[in-house]
């Protein structure tokens, strides 16, 4: 096994938007997208774009007037108009207009498309599409968000004909068979009901409902694992209550579905509480060199859970160079959250970060390098902090492979999102690492996405930042694991699992711990024809442990092991015997003949060695080391001039 094929596999059921991207290729509705402000790292900060759309992509709006009207924090009121370029483009500048809030408007021959409300921030770049004919698509959408009443006509097979549409079941190919995955969608804003109660009724063949519930994630999911084992002709039907009234999917069945499913329940308006912080967090714009600032100087942005800016906290910008060793530089951030922390000493050879301290966590951005010709700008985002390891939902996998020496690679993906409005900030240390008995532990560095310090031999990482709420966190480490031909695997999870998985190649198997029968991935157009078995090992609360044995792997023959040690005691009694039976040779001629009898050793290792005999490496710098204390004692007792008579003591013991 291969880090190649163990991240195509890995945990789909975290993101949902997957699903639907399963699905297959095909170019996006743009009137979908209208009116929505998505900040765009491409766009110069400061810069809102409108690009304008008669219907599709192929047909821009050129020569269309768009309007901005911008609404100031003072209640004080600003037109401003721009006219699309050839590719239906117009560009506002929002510089200067920090905590305003905007809305675009095109007029398309008498039909008015506006944009959501814009909070503007003129330290990032934001583009929206204005599509003609997006008012009519998004009335008519209303009608499909009400309770499915197909239920009565009976059970439906899932299907991807159409893309999902809300409440009927489709395909999910990211999630394994028997996983049936809820997602409530508040079609106002697109924005994801957190936090809310999903049921799935299941009614096995001649059998009373049972009702299975879970919660929703921060992306308004909801998983539904280990459904396998129900019988053929067993249905399901999703139900949620979103915004007061109670949403029901269509009755369907798994009967023939070689992978997951998936159903979408929609409401406009209401959401929870927690909804709008996960939602309309605006994503982060990484450190850039930027000429507007000076030389030698960070512009840091702090800024809360709800994008507001965040004023009297320190801002230190830390130097790192390569020696290892740090200085740091700091400010006050102003009223809007900024802070310039100036004199800040530009080396090519240092990387940069910048540090915020807020209600006793620390938090800092991602490392970046400065110049001599420009300063950089930087955001940090804060959140209040929990250290409630409950609030914590996560999955794991373990990819297990043997490797070389009675060893097996253990691949440990570890993905988690934290719900709710807080960060995840234990009060004691968090260490990520596998079994007492794993050696070897390296992080994943293409999959970690949070700051882990894994100091040199270690067998942990240490969690050094909060877990920020909302997101898709990845702490996948690899380790060592001894074995036989089996071992048993005992990993205790700091957080509750709601999915867990081994995942090997045969003959490689998992012989006790698995619930059910192993299930083979989905294979995908262009991966490697590698035949994979996936084992489900169940959920665990924070704190518990998985057990489970794996065998199957393949073990290094004893037998050269045994050659290469009774070479080694077979030369250490010729040695002894030679000794014992001429005790009246010179100590020249004992050394004669030890030196002979070790170039023979020395012979069967370096054969060992070529052969690649276990051990071989390690007895033949043995021999080496004892040949050339008794080629140092022939250079003093048999060398040229007159002989002398020396102890050899403690540098050379026969006995050795």
């Amino acid at each position: 096994m291969r880090t190649r094929w163990i991240a195509p596999v890995l945990l789909a059921s975290f993101l949902f938007g997957d699903s639907a991207a399963a699905q297959g290729p095909g170019m996006p509705d743009p009137r979908q997208m209208s009116g929505i402000p998505r900040v765009d790292p491409q766009t110069e900060p400061g810069a809102l774009v409108a690009r304008v759309l008669r219907g599709s992509f192929q047909n821009p709006g050129t020569g269309l007037t768009v309007t901005l009207a911008i609404s100031s924090a003072d209640g004080k009121t600003e037109t401003r108009t721009a006219v699309a370029d050839a590719q239906g483009r117009a560009t506002f500048d929002v510089n200067g207009l920090a905590g305003a809030t905007a809305v675009l408007s095109v007029d398309f021959e008498g039909e008015i498309i506006k944009s959501q409300v814009v909070n503007v921030d003129p330290n990032v770049g934001v583009r929206v599409l204005l599509v003609q004919g997006s008012a009519q698509a998004t009335s008519t959408a209303s009608p499909a968000a009400g309770p499915s009443t197909s239920a009565a006509a009976g059970p439906t097979r899932p299907s991807a004909a159409g893309g999902p549409r809300p409440g009927a079941p489709f395909p999910n190919e990211g999630q394994p068979k028997g996983t049936v995955m809820v997602g409530a969608l508040d079609l106002t804003g697109n924005k994801p009901f957190v936090g809310i109660e999903v049921r799935l009724e299941v009614t096995e063949p001649g059998k009373p409902t049972e009702v299975r519930r879970m919660v929703s994630d921060g992306r308004g999911a909801a998983s539904f694992g280990g459904l396998t084992a129900l019988p053929a002709g067993t249905t399901f039907t999703a139900e949620t209550e979103l915004s007061g009234e109670v949403r029901r999917s269509e009755t369907f069945t798994l009967d023939g579905q070689e992978h997951g499913v998936a159903v979408v329940l929609t409401a406009r308006g209401g959401g929870s509480a927690s909804a709008p912080a996960t939602v309309q967090r605006r994503p982060l714009q990484p450190p850039r060199a930027i000429a507007t600032v000076p030389p030698g100087m960070v512009k840091a942005t702090v800024i809360g859970a709800d994008d507001r800016p965040i004023a009297d906290l320190e801002v230190a910008v830390v130097r790192l160079d390569i020696s290892g060793t740090s200085e740091q530089v700091s400010a006050t951030s102003d009223a809007e959250g900024v802070a310039r922390v100036g004199d800040v000493r530009v080396t090519d050879d240092s990387l940069y970060r910048v540090e915020v301290r807020y209600k006793g966590a620390p938090f800092r951005s991602r490392l970046f390098q400065m110049t001599e010709r420009m300063g950089v700008i930087v955001e940090v985002r804060v959140f209040p902090t929990t250290s409630d390891p409950t609030r914590v939902r996560s999955g794991v996998q373990f990819g297990i492979e043997a490797v070389e020496n009675d060893l097996a690679r253990v691949v440990q993906i570890h993905q988690l999102v934290v719900e709710g409005g807080e960060a995840f900030w234990p009060k004691t240390p968090l260490k990520i690492g596998g079994p007492d008995e794993a050696t070897g532990t390296v992080l994943i560095e293409e999959r970690v996405n949070v700051d882990l310090e894994l100091k040199e031999g270690a067998p942990f990482a240490t969690l050094r930042e909060p877990l920020p709420p909302g997101e898709v966190i990845d702490m996948s480490i690899a380790y060592l694991m001894p074995h036989s031909g089996t071992f048993t695997m005992n990993w205790t999870t700091p957080f509750p699992v709601a999915t867990a998985r081994a995942v090997v190649v045969p003959p490689v198997k998992v012989l006790k711990g698995a619930k059910g029968e192993p299930q083979k991935p989905p294979h995908k157009e262009g991966q490697s024809d590698v035949e994979v078995e996936m084992y489900d090992l169940g959920e665990r609360t924070a704190g518990a442990a998985f057990e489970f044995e794996v065998g199957g792997l393949t073990t290094t023959s004893r037998l050269p092991r045994q050659l290469g040690l009774g070479f080694g005691i077979a030369v250490l009694l010729a040695t002894l015997m030679g000794v014992a039976l001429t005790p009246g040779a010179s100590l020249e001629q004992r050394l004669r003949r030890r030196q002979a009898l070790l170039l023979k050793a020395l012979d069967r290792a370096d054969a060992g060695v070529t052969a690649g005999t276990a051990g071989a490496e390690q007895e033949r710098a043995r021999i080496v080391g004892l040949l050339d204390q008794v080629f140092r004692q022939l250079d003093v007792v048999g060398g040229p001039g007159p002989k002398k008579h020396i102890d050899p003591g403690a540098a050379w013991d026969p006995k050795a």
